[in-house]
């Protein structure tokens, strides 16, 4: 009868671990589940802002709001040369077209710089989402190796159930044979 108890509990012992074994697993693998959600909403998110980046920093796009306000300036500059000097002269005019060459040099100068650094830009954005986008294809990866794993266990679990079930029934047959042959029922009447 004490063997039935131990075995027993060895049998309780081992469910538990099992249950407890199984509730980390889906637990590790259900943090991990959001922590590649999470990666993936910071990935959507770095595309959007290169691609709004990229839209705004356009290069032709520049140069056309440049060449729009140079004209405004340039129309400006020599209204003001005009009425201030209340005449057009072709020194002024010499003047004017001198210091619009330089405007015009210095802007043109800007727009390769600004065209260099959105450039830059672009690789490093560029290389950031290759980067993640292999950090993402490592962690799917991953995902796929622990759905093997978990599925393994869990069908080593069901087996395991199912021959500690057996193992399960055999004892209460041999307990059953115990307490049917003759020194069983006399133990049994003793303690009755």
């Amino acid at each position: 009868m004490k063997k039935g108890k131990v075995i027993i509990n060895l049998i309780v012992i081992i469910l538990i671990w099992l249950g407890i074994f199984a509730s980390g697993l889906w637990y590790g693998t259900k943090v991990y589940g959001e922590y590649v959600e999470e990666l993936q909403e910071e990935q959507e998110l770095l595309k959007e802002e290169v691609q709004a980046f990229t839209k705004v920093s356009d290069p032709k796009t520049i140069r056309l709001y440049v060449k729009e306000l140079n004209k405004i300036l340039d129309d400006v500059t020599f209204l003001g040369k005009m009425v201030k000097s209340g005449q057009t002269s072709a020194e002024s005019l010499d003047e004017f077209f001198s210091n619009y060459d330089t405007m015009i040099n210095s802007v043109n100068d800007r727009i390769l710089e600004l065209n260099k650094e959105h450039m830059e830009s672009v690789t490093k954005f560029n290389s950031q989402i290759a980067g993640l986008s292999e950090d993402q294809d490592e962690l799917f990866d991953t995902t796929e190796d622990l759905e093997i794993i978990i599925k393994d266990q869990s069908d080593y679990i069901s087996q395991l159930n199912v021959e500690l079930g057996q193992s399960i029934n055999k004892v209460e047959e041999d307990v059953q044979t115990i307490k049917s042959s003759k020194y069983g029922k006399k133990i049994w009447k003793v303690k009755k």
